[in-house]
């Protein structure tokens, strides 16, 4: 199971299309609208016991869920996507087994998110349906490191650089879409001359 959600990274939204459906986020997944041939429908919640302006924290590992939150409407809704769509999203395939960046496969002795994309890849979807590869930035290769907290970082900030086209991007440091453990990221910003973008943040090293 796959769900290829587009992030807007600039405005903090991800937007998953399929048939007639829209589902829109600006925190992560913490509330997701959904639009049927364009009209709102609902408002489906991971927290529904908290204010609508309420916001996990970003951290690691996650928030989860603590008395009076409410249980998490997002997995009955992703239960009926992928029985409505299976042959468009695919099954889920709650493994223990995962394949890494590098290649090699890792047993986890656990579930992890939301399973494995697929029994080849067999890599791990998070609670969005967002696989590993997407969300840890698997075409992208570190250049650099400044690990004080910045906004919306407590991790710092991190420089890559695309495998495939070279391009040099500052984002927050093991972030790349919205997720529930970033709801809320730092926006990635084009770096053209990577040693003058360093020296604007002292005590950053290049990896």
């Amino acid at each position: 199971m796959e769900l290829n959600w587009i992030p807007n990274l600039q405005e903090n939204l991800l937007t998953f299309e399929i048939d007639n459906l829209k589902y829109t986020t600006i925190d992560g997944g913490q509330n997701i609208k959904k639009y049927i041939d364009g009209v709102y429908e609902k408002t489906i919640r991971q927290f529904p016991g908290r204010p609508l302006d309420w916001i996990a924290p970003s951290q690691q590992p996650p928030y989860t869920n603590q008395e009076g939150d409410g249980e998490d409407e997002w997995f009955e809704e992703l239960d009926w996507l992928i029985s409505t769509y299976s042959e468009e999203l695919g099954e889920k395939h709650l493994v223990t087994t995962y394949r890494l960046r590098d290649g090699n496969l890792w047993d986890a002795g656990r579930v992890l998110g939301n399973g494995a994309n697929n029994l080849t890849d067999l890599i791990s979807v998070n609670r969005l349906g967002q696989p590993a590869s997407v969300q840890e930035r698997w075409d992208w290769e570190p250049l650099a490191n400044y690990l004080k907290p910045v906004e919306l970082s407590e991790n710092g900030l991190t420089w890559s650089r695309n495998i495939h086209t070279g391009e040099i991007w500052r984002h927050g440091n093991a972030q790349h879409c919205p997720c529930h453990v970033f709801p809320k990221i730092v926006k990635p910003v084009q770096v053209f001359d990577l040693d003058a973008d360093l020296a604007n943040y002292p005590g950053a090293q290049k990896v």
